[in-house]
């Protein structure tokens, strides 16, 4: 009999399958002979110590290595089945942040999971506990100065002090509220009650680097394994952000010895940590993010050197 594999992301018919992650992860279940089934987050429920998802069988048209087809349909699903978690042989969660309290409430569900046996990627625990942009704090010695804080005098002596900074929310991804900001910035104060809600919101500030106009590097580690391909993402248009989600171009590029040092120490923490599957963002010499909600760009990746990362994702767990 054919183990099953559950997993809790975004309404499919959302994907933007010529670059989505999730997408391959689907496809590689499959042809690793699992029975594959989906469920949107919301459908996922506690009964006493039991969870359960309203969730459907997937079938396939195409196969991982297949360039997408956008005009051709790719999957079919079966109607709504009630299904416990215990019938599965692991929960994927690729739901795309922000990660907001139904996130949180998600992963103290799914804990129950785990607790009883079934395997969660990534974990529950992991999930709830390392915020994608504080994580780097775990390493000092490879980040840029950083501040975390929400009241204007800590941020404005912290800009005062480096001149350029770039303000960070902590709880989105794709490059979204990301601002360049200076000491002499016209709409100093604007930028600063807007990212904090007016003082409310804790963000983070970290100071400038200036070697991101040269685009960050994605980095991928499956359980502990760094990948020797990397995602290159260069910036466009005058953007200081290079992320694919606002117009960065994406290169395909093969990890340097500095690159492997960089992240090996990571590596190590994610694996100690049950975190079978991380994007690390690099600029430069430096950390910036520990992506482990849903890490993307492995699809160019897959498609100019061959390596399928999401597959080997698969065979991990």
């Amino acid at each position: 009999m054919k183990k099953k594999l559950l997993f809790i992301c975004d309404p499919l018919e959302s994907f933007k399958i010529q670059g989505d992650t999730t997408y391959s992860l689907l496809l590689a279940a499959n042809e690793s002979s699992y029975e594959v089934y989906y469920s949107l987050a919301k459908n996922v429920y506690q009964v006493n110590n039991m969870i359960y998802s309203d969730c459907r069988r997937l079938t396939f048209y195409c196969k991982s290595y297949d360039k997408p087809n956008l005009f051709e349909p790719w999957y079919s699903e079966s109607e709504i089945q009630i299904l416990r978690h215990d019938i599965f042989y692991a929960i994927l969660i690729r739901n795309d942040p922000p990660f907001n309290m139904e996130y949180y409430y998600l992963t103290q569900i799914l804990s129950y999971a785990e607790a009883a046996g079934t395997k969660v990627i990534n974990s529950s625990y992991g999930l709830r506990n390392f915020n994608e942009k504080l994580s780097i704090l775990n390493f000092p010695k490879l980040i840029i100065d950083t501040l975390v804080a929400k009241d204007y005098r800590s941020i404005k002596k912290f800009i005062d002090k480096h001149e350029e900074c770039v303000i960070k929310p902590l709880n989105l991804m794709a490059g979204r509220g990301i601002f360049k900001i200076s000491r002499n910035e016209v709409n100093f104060e604007v930028i600063i009650e807007s990212s904090t809600d007016y003082y409310t919101q804790t963000i983070m500030v970290q100071k400038f680097i200036p070697e991101v106009v040269l685009g960050d590097k994605r980095i991928f580690v499956i359980n502990g394994m760094v990948m020797e391909y990397c995602l290159h993402r260069v910036p466009q248009n005058n953007q200081i952000r290079g992320n694919i989600a606002v117009g960065g171009k994406g290169e395909v590029k093969r990890i340097t010895k500095d690159d492997y040092e960089l992240v090996q120490e990571v590596a190590v923490w994610l694996r100690t940590n049950n975190i079978i599957f991380a994007g690390l963002d690099v600029i430069g010499n430096y950390l910036t993010e520990i992506n482990i909600t849903s890490p993307t760009g492995t699809r160019l990746i897959l498609e100019n050197t061959g390596l399928n990362i999401p597959k080997i994702i698969i065979e991990s767990i």
